[in-house]
């Protein structure tokens, strides 16, 4: 498997504060919407946790701003073979991230490599942009914080956001590395398939599956 992210120790601290009566006029009322909670991992069918990362052209983006339009997020890695293959003449990525743009939905992708690694240096993603023609945002995540919290472990290792901004898919992209199913089976595009589902307002399917790479 071609790992990607570099394993550290988190660290959580929380603060003690000493209670406090409220005023009566300050109190919640009964009928008051409970605040929202956005969740801090990717769990499928809870909020997904907001980011906001550069990207290689310099441009700044926050998912909680494509909110209300489907999502689909891409581990990358410039380096990896199965991204090579992918986005290849005969890869499943060559025009599949710009046929969903073109309908609306939103592609990114994410390399969470430390920019001393070769998969991880702002020019070696450049120069597999422009040789790819790849128009969707590439976004740079070097200390792999973001990836940790989408427990991202392959590249590509693929996500779906519905447009309430809720996690709905997570695993790979298809069931054919390098174009090759086990005992040749049919080809599944496990992204297409969720959005499909989501296009007919239902629940997605096959909503988890391992991820390749």
């Amino acid at each position: 498997m071609y790992s990607m992210l570099r394993t550290s120790s988190l660290v959580a601290a929380a603060a003690i504060g000493a209670l406090a009566f409220l005023p009566a006029a300050s109190a919640p009322r009964a009928e008051d919407p409970p605040a929202p909670v956005r969740s801090d991992t990717a769990d499928l069918l809870k909020p997904a946790p907001d980011f906001e990362l550069k990207g290689v052209d310099g441009k700044t983006v926050k998912l909680s701003s494509y909110k209300g339009k489907i999502v689909v997020l891409e581990w990358f890695n410039p380096a990896c073979p199965f991204c090579v293959y992918a986005y290849g003449e005969k890869g499943p990525l060559k025009n599949f991230p710009e046929q969903l743009r073109g309908k609306g939905i939103v592609w990114l992708s994410v390399v969470s490599e430390k920019p001393e690694n070769p998969g991880g240096k702002p020019e070696n993603i450049q120069k597999f942009v422009d040789a790819n023609g790849i128009k969707a945002p590439m976004l740079l995540d070097p200390d792999g914080k973001v990836g940790k919290k989408y427990g991202a472990k392959t590249t590509p290792h693929m996500f779906v956001i519905n447009e309430k901004g809720v996690l709905v898919y997570k695993g790979a992209l298809d069931n054919a590395p390098f174009g090759q199913s086990e005992n040749n089976e049919a080809h599944i595009n496990y992204v297409e398939a969720a959005l499909a589902d989501l296009g007919a307002g239902r629940a997605v399917t096959k909503a988890e599956t391992n991820s390749y790479g």
